[in-house]
């Protein structure tokens, strides 16, 4: 189904082929490397393992893992890294195995289940780390029995495919099983996990199963808004009576024997050692019988089942209709009355401040809204952005409106909703903007929406968010239902991005800056960077701290010339003071500045030849990876004469790819790792050369457009790279690890540094408004404007995504507890309080870390979140948080300095970040004397890609303390 104009879409950036239009060589993918044989239908020739695919595919989704090798090969194996975050819920692939039915039914059949584990899981807090944790046993598993003996394959009979009748959605996956005709779509923000039945080759429909691993206490069928429903007892799992532990009564027969039940909608069952409340709904009606644990009053040895309850439908009362059989299970309780094996949690969600699904308050409004829910799901929702059209090119209030449409789907197609006896007003859901036409029965659609989202929503809506209950309490804060299939998520881009900070250097800093200036612009690249003799990261930092010299010259020039540089953020006196200090200085001369843009021309340039060293290209080349549809380096086994370092050479070539083999070399960039890290630098680069030499950046536009189409195509019409790779629309963050974090990550996607990713956002945006200068009008300047405002866009939402899960300080904590804030502002910690640190340092789908990849120092976990030093780290750091980050910073520097002989910050660049982070705390003159003494490692590799320079002016253009403090 082509239904993408159902959102806006923008066009594509460049319709040119990387191999076939700009000569760039491919490569396909092997082993774990490839497409796993779950993406099914969207893959050539080897059907997963070796090969293509008939499109690019997304390679950092938040779902991967369940598309990984290991869940391809056989999803009851998995184990806990085939699980993703679908919020609130993990889903799993791989149901525990159901009892056999008990006597007098046939004993002698396999069986194993097919299908997905719902798990509401939970936060474990310490100091240093925030993780969501569940057990199995609390959860359910929907699906349904693959029979071994019907022919189906008994290496893999669980196995799926992504459903090739849906479109790759970056909100969710949809699934269909190979060996029985079942389809489910994992949804981000998803109430229900959704199950659709079809028919067997026989024509006989697939009958659903559900499990637990607690027994069942009771349960009541059909129930509406006045009525519980009809009491429902199991059969017993042995098939004979059972004499219960009164005190642990299961809702079993005395008999042992199970019945049948008639089910016109629901089921709703609770469970005794997790205490969580479930309710089953069904599209059609069913019958139904169970089989439970039980507790006998004198306990016997014998074996113990992972499954302790089981619910089968017996037979689907159609109509002779052929629609498919909709199952649909949701939480309705964590907490059902206080006595299971999470008590820990069911305490801290009464310290919360707000009431949740599971306070008592809540439970009626939150059963009627999910009833009156349950016969619209989301299949396969859509992502798209409206992005600034024509016009207002100075305008400072340039919007993009992010728009989520979840495709809401009727259960019943012939006869849309679902209990519609049910009434919704006890839920007071927040109802967003559909934005114009409202489609019937939609706004009884429900999903659940994060802080931000209800913020967004709630602007666009212009009305009071009600205090209902419909909400968990999740990882990523208060996690609430809200009802409406289209949301319209407006972002604002904040003041254009811009090469200068909002106000000049200060007039005092500018003698030392200048100094710093006239020796930093001789700077000398080593060989091996001007041949692309290395990896992708490191030398592309040295490329953009290049550029940031020629800027700081520029603007000191502009300065002296009293040009109207266009200060967001200063007043005339404080130009005037900046512009006379400039004027008495000595900057360095044309052939000077001639000469380093010559140099970064030509280093720049060498990444962006197609061919390698035979064709004049870098050493190390960039390929196009046809598996996957990206930009990847082949990789340098890197040689060197001692005392030559810088001058070694690549000695592999094209097809012997390194780091198309190794996840290890390059910091995985062929394995889709870090890119917009190690691309952003690149771009920001290419944007000062296209700046001062627009002739260039006209020839070079195409090349440069490849970085930025691979980690931030806007267009589905690019046939050639997925859509913002790194982005995940749903938590409004980017993603830095890529396909190994699928086979090996239980954790799930992860991010370390978050103002890398900025940086990365930043540069596209710059680079877009060079290109706009260069090309003045036509067609290229429309794909400048729009490489522009794309990376406006994922600036904002990356600030804003680093505000709410790596920088940890605010006026209020996760569980409403007040603090007091200087700046005056509100901002909600998203941690619990016992997280104590003021940063994360690596960021996962289901945990916060204050930890690094590469270092076990606490100062690199903070100062990982923030490098570089560019315009854009004021929007980035808010002063209240860098006065909370400062003083642990410092005392992080001297415990990193003990036992390295007093130097660890200084030799590794921290030293440098500690002066720019005092600095931001508003004390200038304390920061560029903390500056000025740091040791003569500008050069270095320890230099984190920082010049002298850069970190005078990014410390003398910061806000001074007295201006910060009353702000």
């Amino acid at each position: 189904r082509r239904r993408r104009h159902r959102v806006p879409t923008p066009p594509a950036l460049s319709a040119l082929d990387p191999a076939a239009d700009l000569n760039f060589r491919t490569i396909s993918r092997r082993g774990l490397a490839s497409p796993s044989r779950a993406w099914g239908g969207h893959l050539t020739g080897g059907g997963g393992g070796d090969g293509g695919s008939s499109g690019p595919l997304p390679t950092n989704a938040w779902y991967g893992n369940l598309l990984s090798h290991g869940a391809a090969s056989d999803p009851s194996r998995a184990g806990e890294v085939a699980h993703v975050y679908a919020v609130p819920y993990v889903v799993g692939v791989s149901p525990p195995g159901p009892p056999r039915f008990p006597s007098p039914e046939p004993r002698g059949r396999a069986e194993t289940m097919a299908g997905i584990d719902i798990l509401l899981p939970y936060m474990k807090t310490s100091a240093g780390n925030v993780q969501m944790v569940y057990l199995k046993s609390n959860g359910v598993s929907l699906g349904a029995i693959v029979d071994r003996g019907t022919g189906a394959d008994v290496r893999a009979p669980t196995s799926y495919k992504v459903d090739a009748d849906e479109e790759l959605s970056p909100l969710g996956v949809s699934l269909k099983w190979d060996h029985v005709a079942m389809r489910t779509s994992i949804v981000r923000g998803m109430p229900y996990g959704t199950m659709r039945y079809g028919r067997d080759p026989g024509g006989r429909h697939v009958l659903p199963v559900i499990t637990a691993g607690s027994r069942v206490r009771s349960i009541l069928v059909d129930g509406e808004a006045g009525s519980p429903g009809t009491k429902m007892l199991c059969g017993s799992l042995t098939g004979g009576a059972v004499d219960q532990d009164p005190n642990r009564r299961a809702a079993v027969t005395s008999d042992g024997r199970a019945e049948t039940h008639d089910v016109r909608g629901e089921v709703i069952f609770q469970l005794s050692q997790s205490d969580f409340t479930w309710v089953a709904f069904f599209s059609k009606p069913v019958k139904v019988r169970c089989f439970s644990d039980a507790v006998p009053a004198v306990s016997a040895p014998g074996t113990d089942s992972e499954v302790k309850f089981r619910l089968d439908v017996t037979a689907v009362e159609d109509g002779g209709s052929d629609d498919e059989l909709v199952v649909r299970v949701a939480l309705l309780s964590e907490c059902s009355s206080g006595r299971g094996t999470i008590r820990e949690h069911c305490d801290f969600l009464g310290t919360l401040g707000y009431d949740t699904v599971s306070s008592k308050s809540g439970r009626e409004g939150y059963l009627s809204a999910l009833r009156k829910g349950a016969g619209l799901y989301s299949k396969s929702p859509l992502v798209g952005v409206d992005l600034p059209g024509d016009g207002g090119e100075d305008d400072e209030g340039r919007m993009t409106n992010v728009v989520f449409d979840w495709d809401a789907t009727p259960v019943n197609p012939a006869g849309r909703g679902g209990d519609s006896g049910v009434a919704l007003g006890a839920s007071a859901l927040r109802a967003p903007s559909s934005g114009g036409g409202k489609v019937p029965d939609d706004d009884d659609f429900i999903m659940f929406a994060l802080p931000h989202h209800l913020e967004a929503l709630e602007k666009v809506g212009g009305g009071e968010v009600g205090d209902d209950a419909s909400c968990f309490h999740t990882f990523h804060g208060r996690t609430c239902l809200v009802r409406g299939s289209v949301w319209n998520l407006p972002v604002s881009h904040g003041e254009p991005q811009s090469f200068l900070a909002d106000r000049p250097p200060a007039p005092e800093a500018i003698p030392s800056l200048a100094e710093a200036l006239n020796e930093d612009i001789k700077y000398k690249l080593s060989g091996n960077v001007f041949r692309g003799a290395a990896d992708t990261y490191f030398p592309a930092k040295v490329l953009a701290k290049l550029g940031r010299i020629v800027e700081i010259n520029e603007e000191l020039r502009g300065l002296r010339s009293n040009d109207d540089l266009g200060y967001s953020d200063a007043d005339e006196v404080m130009i005037e003071e900046s512009a006379s200090s400039a004027a008495e200085v000595p900057l360095p001369s044309d052939s000077d500045v001639t000469s380093l843009l010559d140099d970064l021309e030509r280093a720049v340039e060498i990444w962006l030849k197609p061919g390698g060293r035979e064709e004049k290209g870098a050493e190390a080349e960039f390929l196009y990876d046809t598996s996957w549809g990206g930009f990847i380096n082949c990789g340098c086994n890197y040689t060197f004469t001692k005392g030559h370092e810088g001058d070694g050479s690549c000695y592999n070539s094209y097809p012997n790819c390194p780091a198309v083999e190794d996840v290890n070399k390059d910091f995985g960039n062929a394995f889709y790792n870090d890119h917009h890290f190690h691309y952003g630098y690149h771009i920001y680069a290419a944007a000062v050369v296209a700046k001062h030499r627009p002739e260039w950046g006209r020839k070079y536009f195409q090349q440069v457009l490849l970085y930025i189409r691979d980690i931030a195509n806007p267009s589905p019409e690019d046939k050639n790279f997925p859509t913002f790779r790194q982005k995940d629309w749903y938590l409004g963050n980017s993603w830095a690890a890529g396909l190994m974090s699928m086979e090996l990550s239980p954790h799930g996607r992860e991010q370390e540094s978050s103002s890398e990713a900025i940086a990365a956002f930043e540069g596209i945006a710059l680079y877009g408004q060079a290109m706009m200068d260069a090309f003045g009008d036509g067609e290229s300047y429309e794909s400048a404007r729009l490489v522009r405002n794309v990376g406006e866009l994922l600036t904002s939402m990356e600030v804003s995504a680093a505000n709410r899960f790596w920088h940890v300080w605010g006026s209020k904590s996760a569980e409403g507890g007040d603090v007091s804030s200087g700046s005056g502002k509100i901002h909600v910690n998203t941690y619990p309080s016992k997280y104590t640190k003021p940063v994360v340092g690596m960021m996962y789908d289901t945990m916060a870390s204050f930890q690094t990849w590469f270092a076990p120092q606490d100062v690199v976990s903070y100062g990982i979140q923030l490098i570089p030093f560019t315009a854009v780290s004021e929007r980035r750091d808010d002063p209240e948080w860098t006065r909370v980050l400062y003083p642990v910073y410092a005392d992080a520097c001297e415990d990193a300095n003990e036992g390295q002989d007093g130097r660890f910050c200084e030799d590794n660049g921290w030293s440098i970040v500690q002066a720019g982070l005092l600095a931001e705390t508003g004390q200038i003159k304390e920061a560029l004397d903390l500056a000025s003494n740091i040791p003569d490692i500008w050069n270095s590799d320890g230099a984190c890609g920082n010049s002298r320079t850069n970190t005078i002016w990014f410390i003398s253009t910061r806000k001074p303390d007295d201006v910060a403090v009353a702000e």
